[in-house]
Formats: structure tokens, C-alpha cells, sequence
């Protein structure tokens, strides 16, 4: 009788895992060298001035820095009016539990 080996079915069956294994390591590798030779040519310096906020045009930076500005007072006052709501609506339903107790119709709801 004719025996198969056990190890040509086995690869059949997982040769797509070994087949995908093997390409994210390539795919790893790969970006570790592009990466290796990219930081010893100096092209990540051009976005390192991104990241502390600097682009290298003074005119935009300038621009951008005084529309970050505006915004943030701009965001601090809206906080400053919401907080002003919500205060408003707790004393007018503070102040409406204090009427309804005070004309004996009370309920905690």
C-alpha cells in the first residue's frame, strides 16, 4: 500500500499562513530600512518643524499662530457663556422647587 507523508498534506493545508507570515515580515523589515536610511539622510528633519509647529513659512506660521489665539479666546468665552447657562437654567429650577415648596405642592421630581 502507498503511504502519503505527513508533512506535504500539512503544508498544503498551511502554506498560506507561512506565505503571510513571510510577507509581514518583509513588509517589517523593509520599513525598518526605509526608515534607517531616511533618518540618516536627514528627510525626517523637514517634519520635525511640523510637529514643534514650525513650517518653515514665517508668514503662515505667524498667521496660523494668531488664528490659534483667536480661537482659543473665542472658545474660552463660549465655555464662559455655557457655564453662565447652565447656571441660569440650576437657579430658575432651584428657584421653582423653593415656589413649589413654599405653596405646598412639593414633589422631589
Amino acid at each position: 500500500m502507498f503511504h502519503l507523508h505527513p508533512l506535504p498534506p500539512m503544508f498544503v493545508m498551511f502554506h498560506f499562513i507561512g506565505v503571510a507570515l513571510l510577507l509581514i515580515t518583509a513588509i517589517f523589515v523593509m520599513r525598518r530600512v526605509l526608515r534607517a536610511r531616511c533618518s540618516r539622510a536627514g528627510l525626517n528633519r523637514r517634519f520635525d518643524g511640523a510637529r514643534s509647529g514650525e513650517t518653515g513659512n514665517r508668514a503662515f506660521d505667524e498667521y496660523r499662530q494668531t488664528t490659534l489665539r483667536t480661537l482659543e479666546a473665542e472658545a474660552d468665552e463660549f465655555r464662559k457663556y455655557l457655564d453662565g447657562l447652565r447656571r441660569a437654567a440650576d437657579a430658575a429650577a432651584f428657584q421653582a422647587f423653593l415656589n413649589s415648596r413654599r405653596s405646598g405642592t412639593g414633589t422631589l421630581a
